[in-house]
């Protein structure tokens, strides 16, 4: 479980985040709803380590299995992620796709995939033996070989972004997968392929948390629980009924 305890954060001497109190368990989907500005973004960045959010008060903890002996027992271990820097949160399950996916020229896709990989693993793989690793990813994406040759998204389309997104969980298996505002910019047959890949990779041993001011991924995905945030806070709790009734009134009748 990914918990955030009485969760309050400061970017740039302004306080953006109050009193946050959220639970993200495994085998479970959540969607953080709320209008542009409200602090989905900001929340999500802040969980996975990004040093321009200052938490003032509060905890971010990620609890996980750790076996004791070699019959296999286990027992649940709670891991403070508060002050970890983004890396050790990643190794710890926790997975961002951006809302806006920057391009990093000069690094290859084949470089940067193997380069988390390793990290992620704690290994160094040669040349052949990744290459043996990736190409049946990119074969069940429908993405190029010739991909791996490029300069990460230069020149990509929305949807080839967005693949290579995907590329990422498939190779790392995050546990806590947050896609921040996934469908902007995608067209209809975008959306589609994008939502039908997520699926596969959906099952118990991860949970996906969509972030979003639209309602057009949640669509493809099946929601347990249903968050809505206003000026930096949690104003509402519910389920997937509850993104019908703001879908068809709005934000404002809440």
């Amino acid at each position: 479980m990914l918990k955030i305890i009485n969760l309050n954060v400061e970017a740039e001497g302004k306080h953006i985040l109050q009193n946050i109190n959220l639970s993200f368990e495994e085998g479970k989907n959540y969607c953080i709803l709320g209008k542009n500005g409200s602090g989905k973004s900001s929340l999500a960045t802040t969980i996975m380590g990004n040093p321009k959010y200052k938490v003032t008060s509060g905890k971010l903890r990620v609890t996980r299995k750790k076996n004791l002996d070699t019959h296999h027992s286990s027992r649940d271990t709670a891991v403070d992620i508060t002050a970890l820097p983004a890396n050790e949160r990643a190794q710890l399950g926790i997975f961002l796709a951006f809302q806006h996916i920057p391009e990093i020229r000069g690094v290859k896709v084949f470089e940067f995939m193997k380069s988390i990989y390793d990290t992620k693993t704690d290994t160094k793989t040669s040349f052949l033996e990744f290459k043996k690793i990736i190409e049946p990813l990119l074969k069940e994406l429908d993405i190029d070989k010739e991909f791996l040759r490029r300069d990460l998204n230069v020149g990509f389309s929305g949807g080839e972004r967005r693949k290579i997104e995907i590329l990422q969980i498939k190779l790392l298996q995050p546990t806590y997968i947050f896609l921040d505002e996934v469908d902007s910019g995608l067209d209809v047959d975008a959306l589609n392929t994008i939502a039908k890949h997520i699926k596969t990779i959906n099952h118990r041993k991860n949970s996906f948390i969509i972030i979003t001011h639209l309602f057009k991924i949640v669509d493809h995905l099946p929601i347990d629980t249903v968050y809505v945030m206003d000026d930096g806070k949690i104003i509402r709790t519910g389920d997937h009924k509850l993104i019908a009734k703001i879908s068809k009134e709005g934000f404002e009748k809440l």
